[in-house]
């Protein structure tokens, strides 16, 4: 049996595209995937990350298991469409299939709902045995879900040099315009953290990125991974809310636990926009704080903001550049507000007219595909690569640079691969 897991492009994450190793790290849903085939199968199995790697267009597959997001979901269904007419059998997972089902069943034998590492071995089983399923659902049972030691194997070589891991697959906001809290709802999934610790130990390597939607979503669990990553002496960066720094405990223990750096979302400086879209662990006025906490426990801080929201305005956009210099962001990133199909802001914004586009590739978080309230599309769009363009100059990136205390070689790397992706999306 042969199988190919594939990881669609998009507009801007694509094999020669925007992106580049500084920036891209490892997935995991393709390498874990491929870990759940059975050994005694003896499957010959292969994975094309398009992100990466040149499309796979040759041979022959028994079975096609391709995921995508909404910007990638006009390529994943032509892949569809084209390795069914050579005669596989195609499978569609990820996000977009997730909260729109009913779609990508028009172009895939079979549509994954939610997480499979439940139901993919029950698929290939029944795939075996000449009776697949049109629609296989995840139902969360416990706490806890189990994840097996990903084919890292199979990857190309074109990633950061750091191991990617994950533990906790949730996240206590419901924030409005995020689709992770649409998909999984609040109380998430945390990893068995013996689990997560034995997977580190056959790693053997001193860096590691946890890709959880949030750290610290779950305090209690989060206390109790960070101890037991103590002993194994390692650093580590991950995704948190910049709250953490509240909870001294926490804080202590994410120090002494070896994190070195934390992707946190700040969204805007407007405290009403943070308000109307329920992003309740943000306080515009503790920004600096939090930041100067992290700086002196030596963490460095990747900010991410949105562009979009209604109260911005194309004044208060190229205000938050200068902010970001204020309050001491490592690595600002951006993206522009997008109402995610499937999702209530998806809903609200239809229902008020607002939608321009339904051309899923411009749901990158990088095109406008929404009406702003106190500017016009076009406006947000230029004001948006403003934003990249102003943050990326080199004057700026040094300032950051010499303000971090420690890693600057590593802070380095990917703010030149933000300044690149930024003078490449100015020029398209």
């Amino acid at each position: 049996m042969r199988i190919l897991f594939i990881l669609p492009f998009d507009k801007t994450y694509r094999y020669k595209g925007s992106f580049n190793w500084a920036i891209s790290y490892a997935p995991l849903t393709l390498t874990t995937l491929a870990s759940l085939v059975p050994k005694e199968l003896n499957a010959d199995i292969k994975i094309c990350d398009e992100g990466v790697s040149k499309p796979v267009t040759d041979g022959f597959f028994d079975i096609v298991c391709i995921t995508c997001t909404a910007s990638s979901a006009n390529r994943a269904y032509e892949l569809c469409s084209f390795w069914r007419g050579k005669g596989s059998y195609v499978i569609l997972g990820g996000s977009h299939p997730t909260l729109m089902t009913s779609e990508a069943k028009q172009f895939a034998d079979t549509v994954f709902v939610g997480f499979a590492e439940q139901t993919f071995p029950q698929f290939i089983n029944d795939f075996i045995k000449g009776k697949p399923q049109k629609i296989y659902k995840h139902i969360c049972e416990g706490e806890y879900l189990s994840m097996p030691v990903p084919r890292r194997d199979l990857l190309a070589k074109r990633y950061m040099p750091v191991p990617t891991i994950v533990a906790n697959r949730g996240c206590a906001n419901s924030c409005a315009f995020c689709a992770i809290h649409k998909m999984w709802g609040s109380a998430g999934l945390t990893r068995p953290i013996g689990e997560v610790v034995d997977e580190i130990k056959t790693l053997k390597s001193k860096h590691y990125i946890f890709l959880d939607p949030s750290m610290s979503s779950n305090p209690q669990y989060a206390k109790e991974l960070f101890n037991a990553l103590i002993p194994l002496k390692i650093n580590w960066m991950g995704l948190s809310t910049i709250d953490t720094v509240n909870d001294d405990e926490l804080f202590n223990l994410m120090v002494k636990s070896g994190c070195e750096g934390i992707l946190a979302g700040f969204e805007t400086i407007n405290e009403q926009s943070l308000i109307g879209v329920g992003k309740k662990t943000n306080k515009v006025s503790g920004y600096k704080s939090a930041v100067a906490k992290y700086h002196e426990a030596g963490i460095s801080v990747l900010g991410t903001f949105v562009a979009g929201f209604d109260n911005d305005t194309k004044q208060s956009l190229y205000d938050t550049v200068d902010l970001i210099d204020e309050i001491g962001v490592d690595l600002p990133r951006f993206s522009i507000l997008t109402p995610f199909p499937g999702t209530d802001m998806f809903a609200d914004y239809e229902k008020q007219g607002r939608i321009r586009t339904l051309n899923w590739d411009m749901y990158d978080t990088m095109h406008v595909v929404f009406e702003p309230k106190n500017m016009t599309a076009d406006e947000l769009q230029e004001s948006f690569t403003g934003m990249w363009k102003r943050t990326y100059e080199y004057k700026r990136i040094f300032k950051r640079i010499n303000n971090v205390k420690r890693n600057r070689l590593a802070n380095l790397l990917p703010a030149l691969g933000f300044r690149f992706y930024a003078e490449r999306m100015c020029r398209s």
